[in-house]
């Protein structure tokens, strides 16, 4: 078995898990990168540091990269330069977050994958590969359900009159924040979705609240009227979850997509367990 370095890369963290010829496996995270966002040069740079961290980096033989915004064939080969710049010696192989999601929720089964975390995506996969994908958009066009849109709908309704007043004074003495600070993150900050999905423990700490839930409720509604009922079969075909908020709100995304004649199969908090599984089970 060859040394195996996976990494699911989303906006927020990046998971690594490093599989030697042993079977044995240790695991990282670092901080987040969207391969969208991001130029060559920092991307290489930001390797370099990871590979250091992990040991000797000319003792990995493959890497498997499964990035957010790795949408298409000029990001991923721009991601890959960057790794084996990191990495010298090893064949890298990137592609999108998304087919992470499929290969860890179904393996060589077909289904329907989501991602529900700082971004979301959906996408129909045959077992092999995402044969349909309802475009996601990006937080500020879709990523319907996101940590992102979820705190974007929480800020909005605080200042536009949409939020009961005791539940806004709750929110801004919670991060300490005014409208001024908030619209600097947001558009002069150069990861602003981050900054909105970090405000999402306050909707899961107060999700008692008929306001709170129903935010959360419409939301994960609206992911799944908008991108998942998109595809043809759904009804018929299983579907599955995985990222932060689909598990930190799981009961109430089973409850939204029950309604909506869903078969949610499973939720996971993280790909990273399945994918170790996918890619050793082929070495």
């Amino acid at each position: 078995m060859k040394n195996i370095l996976i990494a699911d890369a989303g906006s927020t963290k990046i998971d690594w898990a490093l599989t030697d010829s042993e079977g044995k496996v240790r695991r990282y995270s670092t901080e987040g990168l969207n391969a969208l966002l991001s130029d060559g040069a920092s991307m290489a740079e930001s390797f370099r540091g990871h590979a250091v961290a992990m040991g000797d980096p000319s003792d990995i033989d493959t890497i498997y990269y499964y990035g957010a915004g790795c949408a298409t064939p000029a990001i991923c080969r721009k991601t890959e330069e960057a790794l084996r710049a990191a990495f010298p010696g090893a064949d890298a192989m990137v592609t999108t977050d998304l087919l992470a999601a499929a290969r860890s929720l179904f393996g060589n089964n077909p289904g329907i994958a989501c991602i529900l975390g700082t971004g979301s995506n959906s996408g129909l996969y045959n077992g092999s590969v995402i044969t349909h994908n309802v475009p996601s958009l990006g937080f500020i066009l879709g990523d319907e359900g996101s940590g992102a849109t979820l705190g974007k709908r929480l800020v909005s309704d605080a200042f536009k009159g949409q939020i009961p007043a005791l539940v806004k004074e709750k929110f801004l003495s919670a991060y300490n924040l005014t409208l001024p600070e908030i619209l600097d993150k947001i558009y002069r900050s150069p990861n602003p979705n981050r900054f909105l999905a970090s405000l999402v423990p306050f909707l899961s700490e107060n999700i008692w609240n008929p306001y709170v839930y129903s935010l959360v409720r419409q939301e994960l509604t609206l992911f799944l009227t908008r991108n998942v009922l998109m595809y043809p079969g759904v009804r018929s075909t299983e579907t599955g979850f995985t990222g932060s908020i689909a598990y930190v709100f799981a009961d109430i995304l089973r409850e939204a997509a029950g309604k909506q004649g869903i078969d949610v199969a499973r939720i996971t908090k993280s790909p990273m367990d399945g994918l170790i599984e996918y890619h050793t089970s082929l070495s």
